[in-house]
């Protein structure tokens, strides 16, 4: 039977350079769009096959299943699969609607360690490639060297009781744009990085900071 450890001299496929992407920056929620799917959960292997293994194999299988553990993927619920089925509805709907005026939102709540924010991102994240592949048809790719304005989706985390003051600098903190002095200017410049990188969805994840 094959072995389907780590091979002794190949890179190990469950170790990941750099730092974790920050998704309430472009550059990281595009980081985790991109890649979120990315990871390979270790394989199973029988007590026969464990055994027959190096001592330097059964190392490395055991930290793939630690890394297996603790980046366990999305599970699918009665719950999420209702509220994923709405939010990719609401998203569309807002998208396809081009009148002037207000938005239908959405409201997810519940305890801890739900998957509230896994599932939300998903969704938007599903809905962002579906999004970025028909404006291919309108928009040009971003120039080489330059920044790339179109940004359909934004995420942002606050605490909830953040101030309207707080609420502003997460969202242009997530642009990168620069911070006003004073909460006129913050709101006209959220309502400007809004309009500028055609943001469709804005994602508010509010945290219980204790």
């Amino acid at each position: 039977m094959a072995d389907r450890t780590p091979d002794e001299s190949g890179i190990v496929p469950f170790l990941r350079s750099g730092p974790p992407p920050d998704r309430t920056r472009i550059e990281g929620w595009q980081q985790w769009r991109e890649r979120r799917n990315a990871f390979i959960p270790a394989p199973r292997l029988s007590a026969e096959e464990y055994t027959a293994t190096s001592p330097r194999r059964k190392a490395l299988h055991d930290l793939h299943r630690t890394a297996t553990h603790v980046n366990m993927g999305l599970l699918e619920t009665p719950i999420s699969v209702r509220v994923t089925k709405l939010m990719r509805g609401r998203l569309r709907n807002n998208a396809l609607n081009f009148e002037p005026g207000t938005r239908d939102g959405l409201m997810i709540s519940g305890g801890g360690y739900l998957g509230k924010t896994e599932t939300a991102c998903d969704a938007a994240a599903t809905f962002e490639m579906l999004w970025r592949d028909l404006h291919r048809q309108l928009l040009p790719g971003p120039v080489p060297g330059t920044r790339d304005l179109f940004v359909p989706v934004a995420y942002c985390r606050t605490p909830v009781r953040a101030t309207p003051k707080g609420l502003c600098a997460a969202i242009l903190d997530f642009y990168g744009a620069p911070l006003p002095k004073t909460l006129n200017g913050m709101i006209r410049a959220v309502r400007d990085s809004l309009r500028d990188h055609q943001t469709t969805a804005l994602l508010l994840d509010f945290t219980d900071c204790g």
